[in-house]
């Protein structure tokens, strides 16, 4: 009796031994994921500042005006339109 209990307590530890290194192993293959996806997203928040940057200096001020500048922008444009406008004159 004594020599089945001690068995049962031996298999009982072999398997649990087992499920931990099981567990061990799936533990290091999920960090190496994390550590994979924290460097993307280093990657993605680089990217994204830079784009924010060229996205500000496109919308500076600076450039919009050196934009219409070139495009001889003035203050008072008249409006080109497509038809004559139909309105009521008096």
């Amino acid at each position: 009796m004594k020599k089945s209990l001690n068995s049962i307590a031996l298999v009982i530890v072999l398997i649990l031994i087992g499920i931990n290194i099981t567990i061990f192993i799936k533990g290091i293959g999920l960090s190496d994921d994390i550590t994979y996806y924290e460097n993307e997203l280093a990657v993605l928040k680089d990217e994204n500042d830079e784009i924010e940057q060229q996205i500000y200096k496109l919308e500076s001020y600076t450039i919009i005006a050196s934009h219409a500048a070139e495009l001889k922008y003035g203050k008072y444009n008249e409006p080109i339109y497509s038809q004559r406008p139909r309105y009521a004159l008096k």
